[in-house]
């Protein structure tokens, strides 16, 4: 693999306080000055991938090869990381190019009924805050946003800024649906320079993919489903893994199935050399490699690290950079690209141009399990989570500001040999956790339909 050394900006730190004023960008490079102002954004959103389940990322399976063919056009990283382990948040994040601690699209308040049931009040994108769709669409672009989940819908505030934007709240099997919708859209906007973003969620649990590709890892055609089996916080179907792991993959080869076909409609029509085409998830998840599944309970890297991919116009072609970037660095990425005003604030950085690769990447969640009668005052002060990583040196700060535990990812890449907490590490997160809140969401308000699809997918619980 091949490191790249860029740096182009300096970031003066006081104590506990964030500059709020960007560097100003600097000059476009060649390739990217020559760019004209046709050229296209398709953002492409894979819910719950982790990187290691890529074929192209070393996996032992030939799970993605339309994907693969991307990336040899483009360039891969191999250390992206997200921004936090599961979806709100973490899109939050790509919409921002903020840390979570910065923009606080996170901070859940549990409530409980008198009939024992739980609910989780989110917090909103704060909708003031500049993002990737609506600083596109003020440069010119026609938006088109296609989502397949309740917490990338209007209902928390991710439609702001596009033209069209649809949410089908239970995305399961909705892949080929989706990439027909984007498709019909394209048909009649290839006039125009667009920016599009394809939200899929058939990865995400339950692993269900449709026929015939259950089959591809495992030969049982009665097998089409699986759901972990949990009872008071025991998982009861450990031993079931490997058919989860067998679906799952099913999962991802018919979602690259129907990338194929897209990627297939760009070439057909003249597009794909004046299209960037970007691959990225929001979180990975967990199969047992630390006693957990799914996805949102923990910052270790089956959840963090995260593929991302980019070709098109002006990306170096076969190229695997092994530089720690995060998701917030796709805002300011993606506005150099197409040439616009990158002036404002961002905890990311444009990874295309010279940036200092020595940087600390953060990741932060609060869990989703909470134990019952807690206020939010205890949910704040003893229930989340905070990592940081810095050239390999990963530090975690658990459920409290005091238990911390750091990782050699070079030489412990599945970090299952715990080291007593780093001190500049720990330092790097204590700063992190300090972080100055610039977004002010409000908490998301849901009518009986979208409560029913977050009941449906786990996150509330009767």
């Amino acid at each position: 693999m091949r490191m790249k050394i860029r740096f182009s900006y300096i970031v003066m730190f006081a104590i506990l306080v964030i500059i709020a004023c960007a560097e100003p960008a600097e000059e476009p490079s060649e390739n990217l000055s020559q760019i004209n102002t046709h050229q296209n954004i398709i953002l492409i959103i894979l819910d719950t991938l982790r990187a290691d389940h890529l074929s192209c990322y070393g996996y032992h399976r030939y799970t993605s090869p339309s994907i693969d063919s991307l990336a040899a056009e483009g360039t891969l990283w191999a250390n992206a990381q997200a921004q936090a382990p599961w979806t709100l948040p973490a899109h939050a994040s790509i919409w921002t190019g903020l840390s979570v601690r910065s923009h606080r699209t996170i901070i859940p308040q549990a409530v409980y009924m008198d009939s024992g049931a739980s609910v989780k009040l989110m917090y909103t994108l704060d909708r003031a805050l500049p993002s990737l769709p609506v600083l596109l669409s003020e440069a010119g672009f026609s938006t088109f946003g296609i989502a397949n989940s309740p917490y990338v819908s209007s209902i928390y505030g991710f439609d702001v800024g596009f033209d069209q934007f649809s949410c089908y709240l239970n995305g399961q099997e909705r892949a080929g649906i989706t990439v027909d919708s984007l498709i019909i859209w394209l048909e009649e906007h290839t006039e125009e320079r667009f920016f599009c973003m394809m939200h899929l969620f058939d990865i995400h649990d339950p692993y269900n993919p449709p026929i015939p590709y259950n089959t591809i890892f495992q030969g049982d055609p009665d097998v089409g489903h699986f759901n972990w089996e949990v009872e008071n916080n025991e998982i009861l179907n450990k031993d079931e893994k490997d058919i989860a792991i067998d679906l799952y993959d099913g999962e991802i080869c018919w979602v690259d199935d129907n990338l194929r076909r897209l990627f297939s409609w760009l070439r057909v029509n003249n597009l794909a050399d004046e299209t960037l085409i970007v691959i990225v998830s929001d979180h990975g998840e967990e199969f047992l490699e630390h006693n957990g599944i799914g996805h949102g309970e923990t910052l270790f890297q089956e959840v963090l690290r995260i593929p991302l991919i980019m070709s098109g116009p002006g990306i170096e072609r076969g190229m695997i950079d092994s530089t720690y970037v995060g998701q917030f660095d796709l805002l300011p990425t993606l506005l150099t690209w197409a040439g616009e005003d990158c002036s404002s604030y961002f905890d990311g950085t444009d990874i295309l141009n010279g940036f200092n690769q020595k940087r600390v990447i953060p990741s932060s969640a609060v869990l989703h399990s909470l134990p019952r009668n807690q206020t939010p005052l205890d949910i704040l002060e003893n229930y989340h989570m905070a990592s940081t990583v810095f050239n390999h040196s990963k530090t975690i700060m658990m459920s409290n500001m005091e238990n911390f535990v750091s990782y050699d990812l070079a030489s412990d890449p599945e970090e299952q040999t715990p080291l007593p907490g780093d001190s500049a590490g720990i330092e790097d997160v204590l700063f992190y956790w300090a972080t100055p809140q610039l977004g002010f969401p409000e908490f998301a308000a849901k009518d009986e339909t979208t409560i029913q699809a977050l009941r449906d997918l786990g996150y509330i619980n009767d």
